[in-house]
This record gives C-alpha cells, sequence and structure tokens, in this order.
C-alpha cells in the first residue's frame, strides 16, 4: 500500500493541479474582488476600491437585484415543475415497450441539440410573433380570436413566454437520464407488482420513483445550477427588461455592461458588485446542494 501511495499522487497531481488552476483561483480571486470597487475587469489591484461589504449590502437593498432573485426562483419552480412533469412522462411511455422507441426518443431530445440563442430566436421571431407566429395561426384557426391577438412578448407576457419556451428545449435533457434510470430497474419487480394487483399509479410511486431517488436527486440538482445560472434565455428575451433580468444576467451587465443603464440611475458599471452576484451564486448553490442531500439521502439500494 506504501509503494502504491505515490503512485497515486502522480496520476492525480495534474487533475489537482487543473481544478486548482481553472476553479479554485478564479473563485478565490472573485471573492477577494466582491470587497472591492473596482471600475474596469482589467483594472490593476492599486487602482481598486475597498469597501468592505458594500457590494453585498448595495445588492440586498437593490430592488432590480431582489426582483432578478425572485424571478429566478419563479423560474425553478415553475420551470421545474412542468420540465419533470413531461420528463417523468416521456421517460414511462418510453421505457414502457412503446413502438419507435429509438425515433420518439431522439425526436424529444432534438431540442436540445440545437444552440440556444437560435432556439430562442425560433420561438421570438416564429412562434410568439405578432404578425405570423405559429401561435397566432393555430389559435386563430380553432378561432380563439383572443388569444391570436395576445402579445407574447410585450412586458407583461415575455417573462412566461420565456419560461415555457425554456422548458420546451430542456425536457429531453433530462428525459434521457430518467429513462436510462427506469431502463435500469429490473422487470422482476413490476411483474411481481401485477401479481400482486398493482396498477400503473402503484407502480410508478412505490417501485419506479423509490428505486429512482438518487437519479431523481442528481437531475434535480442540475435543474437548480441551470436555473439558478440563466443567462442565455435572459439575455435573448428580455433585452435587460426588468421582469426578466436573473442574477447571471445581472452579474454580466455589472462586469461587461456599460457604465450608464436603463433602468436606474442608480445601476452603475462595478466589476466588484459582479463578482459580488458570482459569490452569491455559488454560495445559494452549495446551500440547496446540501439541503437536497439532507432531504434525499442515499439511499443503498440502488439501480
Amino acid at each position: 500500500m506504501l509503494i502504491k501511495r505515490p503512485i497515486i499522487a502522480l496520476f492525480l497531481m495534474p487533475a489537482v493541479l487543473i481544478y486548482l488552476v481553472i476553479f479554485l483561483y478564479p473563485t478565490l480571486r472573485a471573492g477577494v474582488m466582491s470587497f472591492y470597487s473596482i471600475d474596469t475587469l482589467t483594472a490593476a489591484f492599486k487602482e481598486w476600491k475597498y469597501v468592505g461589504i458594500g457590494n453585498y449590502s448595495d445588492l440586498i437593498a437593490n430592488q432590480y437585484f431582489r426582483g432578478s432573485v425572485w424571478n429566478v426562483f419563479v423560474i425553478w419552480l415553475v420551470g421545474g415543475l412542468i420540465i419533470f412533469v413531461f420528463a417523468f412522462l416521456f421517460a414511462a411511455i418510453l421505457s414502457s415497450g412503446v413502438r419507435g422507441k429509438g425515433f420518439w426518443r431522439s425526436l424529444i431530445f432534438l431540442p436540445n441539440t440545437v444552440s440556444a440563442v437560435v432556439l430562442s430566436v425560433i420561438w421570438l421571431q416564429y412562434i410568439y410573433s405578432s404578425n405570423y407566429g405559429f401561435l397566432k395561426t393555430v389559435f386563430k384557426f380553432l378561432g380563439l380570436n383572443t388569444l391570436a391577438s395576445v402579445q407574447w412578448t410585450d412586458s407583461e407576457h415575455i417573462f412566461g413566454s420565456m419560461v415555457i419556451a425554456y422548458c420546451f428545449g430542456s425536457i429531453g435533457y433530462f428525459m434521457l437520464i430518467l429513462q436510462a434510470a427506469m431502463d435500469r430497474i429490473p422487470t422482476d419487480f413490476y411483474e411481481a407488482s401485477v401479481l400482486e394487483g398493482a396498477n400503473p399509479f402503484h407502480k410508478f410511486f412505490f417501485i419506479t420513483l423509490p428505486l429512482m431517488r438518487d437519479v431523481f436527486r442528481t437531475t434535480l440538482m442540475l435543474w437548480t445550477i441551470t436555473a439558478i445560472n440563466w443567462f442565455v434565455w435572459s439575455a435573448t428575451f428580455g433585452l435587460a427588461e426588468q421582469s426578466t433580468t436573473t442574477p447571471g444576467y445581472y452579474m454580466y451587465m455589472k462586469v461587461f455592461g456599460s457604465s450608464t443603464n436603463s433602468h436606474t440611475t442608480t445601476e452603475v458599471f462595478n466589476v466588484g458588485t459582479g463578482a459580488a452576484v458570482g459569490i452569491l451564486i455559488m454560495i445559494a448553490i452549495i446551500a440547496i446542494s446540501a439541503v437536497m442531500n439532507l432531504f434525499f439521502r442515499k439511499e443503498r439500494l440502488e439501480y
């Protein structure tokens, strides 16, 4: 065993060094930057102005930032419900032995192969368009003139439209993970349950879900990280509107935006504030991960 330890350390060293360089150092540097007021991303350290926890207190008092936190919570909750309901439904259907399983799986996953920017533009220009959009055409064909006249990209509806569009493009990804977990469950359990008189509802909630506990925890964590770091859809759909801004986009505006912001006169360019947002996002993800590990304890029985 003593001979193996140096070899193990030798093979682990490159991975550890890479991890320290590309993750730990930027994290520590962002943590330091969050206590300073920094005018530009390339500013020398001597140009930084120490403000202590000023950046964090300003964020807490900032209505625009608080609104972005609420937006991301709604995205996580409502978007998560939509995604997981349909992901579980499609995964259960595909695992039931439906004909053409490979075709339907590829079709559902297809939106994930398209760039998020391209997908968002498609929804904006060809589905939500008030002139020739797909929704307007369908509602007019069905005689639902009230729905056909809805402006899906106005300030009143843009947030809901953005969430729906994103869910459409994300269901396939989570469906693949859940379906792979379902396929690993031995069919013997289902056959025995049928002999005991179990219906599909019983089989799903008393066999499938318990045996997928750890996989579901993983997918829920992946969704949480995705929702909190929401950026592309907010930038493309919202065009910096307050109703669609998330902490990730707010951080981008603080670090790479302009010194003049159209939302309020107090929104100014400050890399230190952007770093503080990044640290808060990291803390939020770690805290949520700890809570999930507490509620979803690892089970000994897993497939």
